[in-house]
């Protein structure tokens, strides 16, 4: 009886996924989505579409997705997202492991500079430049800020105020220890050039120990501060600074 009884398991688990594959995307996301989440979505589970799709503070348009039917042998829901986000393409693996977490992956796309500060809240800032990422994988905490192996590119590394300082191409690589992101950044060309070990924790605790090089012209302001905060010797400026976002 007990291959009967799994072979009638089985036919039972794959019709309610086909139901719940095929269903009305809308439907689906007007009664499974957070209170932030916004969106105008046609198409089905399986494969759709939305207008719009909000998620403060981020708003998203033309997005599709596509299931990934193999990873639900891997115990994920997954799906292939694309769409754009302030005017650039993004494209992504996102879904929920069958515990209810949130899987993100493979994360690409590009952003202004600008606009990255923006979202953050840094209006005093002005950098210039484009922000290209490829983030390979996404560790979610119970609460606080993921941690995020991958690589972000800015070219050109810019800031237009409160002073102007030209740093060429800076290129941040990160990986996930223990939840914490860890990583290097550094930069080709430029006035000064870095060298830094980063790190960020999920309560928004962050550390920069540098190694900083005057290549060419500084504005003053950037002189004052490595001369104050910074320690001088051989040439190079060694700067460690911690703060909380």
């Amino acid at each position: 009886m007990r291959p009967l009884w799994q072979g009638i398991s089985l036919g039972v688990a794959a019709y309610l996924f086909f139901m719940l594959a095929t269903a009305p995307a809308a439907k689906i996301l007007s009664l499974a989505q957070p209170e932030d989440l916004r969106a105008t979505a046609t198409g089905s589970l399986w494969s759709g579409q939305a207008a719009q799709l909000a998620l403060p503070p981020l708003q998203f348009t033309d997005v599709h997705w596509q299931i990934r039917p193999l990873m639900l042998f891997a115990g994920q829901l997954s799906f292939v997202v694309k769409g754009e986000l302030l005017g650039q393409r993004v494209k992504a693996h996102a879904g929920v492991s069958l515990l209810g977490n949130p899987q993100l992956s493979d994360l690409r796309g590009r952003i202004t500079a600008q606009d990255l500060v923006n979202l953050l809240g840094l209006r005093q800032v002005q950098p210039g430049g484009m922000l290209s990422f490829v983030i390979a994988d996404v560790a979610w905490p119970e609460a606080g800020y993921p941690a995020l192996e991958g690589t972000v590119y800015w070219w050109p590394a810019r800031i237009n105020a409160p002073y102007t300082l030209d740093l060429g191409k800076m290129q941040l690589d990160t990986r996930i220890e223990d939840g914490v992101t860890r990583g290097t950044l550094n930069n080709e060309g430029g006035a000064l050039s870095v060298q830094a070990e980063v790190e960020m924790h999920s309560d928004g605790a962050y550390r920069f120990d540098a190694n900083l090089q005057q290549k060419g012209d500084l504005p003053q302001a950037v002189s004052q501060f490595l001369s104050t905060f910074a320690e001088f010797r051989d040439g190079t400026y060694r700067l460690e600074w911690s703060d909380t976002l």
